[in-house]
Order: C-alpha cells, then sequence, then structure tokens
C-alpha cells in the first residue's frame, strides 16, 4: 500500500495510538470513553444549534467581531473541536461515570473486546472531527462534496474511506458496546 505522508499516516497514527492507549486504561475506561464522546457530540451540536438560533449567525459574528475574534467557518470548527474535547475529558475524568463488568471468561476475548472498542473510538473521535471541520451535519452523506475536505480526499485513500463510511463510524462504538456486554459475565 502506497501512503501518503500526510493523511494517511496521520489516521494509521491516530488509530495506533487511540487502540495503544485503550489497552492501557481497559476495557472499562474505555467503554467511559465512549459514552463520553457520544454525550460530547450530541452537546457540541445542541449548543451551536442553541447559539445560532438565539443569536443568528450575523449577530454571533458581529459579538466575536467586537472582542477581537473573526467568525469564520475555520474559527467556528475550531471552537467546536475544543468544546467537544474539554466535554469528553470532563465527562470521562470527572462525571461519575461508572462502568461495570463481570468477571471476563478469557483474557483472550477481554482484549479483544478492549482492541476493538479502542478501533471504534479512534472511528468515532475521527469522523467526529472530520465533521466538525466540514461545518457539516451529524451523519451528512454530502459531507464529501464539502469544499474544507476536498483537498484531503484527494491526497488520501483511507480520509476518503473514512468519509465514504461515516455512518459506520458513528455506529460502530455502539455496537461494540452492546457486543461487550455480552462477552462479558453479569
Amino acid at each position: 500500500m502506497n501512503l501518503t505522508l500526510s493523511w494517511d499516516l496521520f489516521i494509521i497514527v491516530f488509530f495506533a495510538l487511540v487502540v495503544t492507549y485503550s489497552l492501557i486504561i481497559g476495557k472499562k475506561e474505555s467503554t467511559k470513553i465512549i459514552l463520553a464522546s457520544y454525550i460530547a457530540i450530541v452537546a457540541v451540536q445542541g449548543v451551536g444549534n442553541f447559539a445560532e438560533r438565539m443569536l443568528g449567525f450575523d449577530n454571533m459574528q458581529s459579538l466575536f467581531s467586537s472582542v477581537g475574534i473573526p467568525l469564520d467557518a475555520t474559527a467556528t470548527s475550531i471552537m467546536k473541536l475544543v468544546l467537544f474535547i474539554t466535554i469528553v475529558v470532563f465527562l470521562a475524568v470527572r462525571a461519575g461515570l461508572h462502568v461495570q463488568y463481570g468477571h471476563d471468561n478469557s483474557v483472550v476475548t477481554n482484549v479483544a473486546m478492549t482492541v476493538l472498542s479502542g478501533f471504534a473510538t479512534a472511528g468515532l473521535l475521527l469522523a467526529t472531527l472530520l465533521t466538525f471541520i466540514a461545518g457539516a451535519p451529524l451523519l451528512d452523506m454530502q459531507i464529501t462534496t464539502t469544499p474544507g475536505l476536498d483537498a484531503i480526499l484527494k491526497d488520501s485513500t483511507l480520509m476518503t474511506l473514512m468519509i465514504q463510511n461515516l455512518d459506520l463510524w458513528f455506529t460502530l462504538p455502539a455496537g461494540v458496546l452492546i457486543a461487550t456486554g455480552f462477552f462479558s459475565d453479569q
């Protein structure tokens, strides 16, 4: 496989880091991160929609311009990313989420579920970040036509694969949570 040293390598390294981190923190903490990610996705979309509905985009531009911050697509994406990361970290660390599974029958099953959890988490996080960068609604399959992603999609086979399967990346972590529940003794 011919790797493009920009986005293809970034995706591979991102998935490797998240899967490795999942193995370090374990299945329970990985589950907390998936739950925190889903909550943060909904919260960020809700906050953005609420702010736009209450203030209107022109009023928000005026408000941010008055404090020296130009509100354009890039600034909006950055604010959503920062809010998303902040919410995920807060929920995973301080929200009091408690995950409990019974004793696993097999170490192999436990490790496999943790790796699968890390893989699904990486896909969910990356799909969310791409959605925010594109400024598109969640699960919008027209995201491939977004001007912000054109250059990325031209240069990266893996990024194109990520975008084309956006619905899978948002769904896979929920499937992993269900499977983890089935494979754990209660």
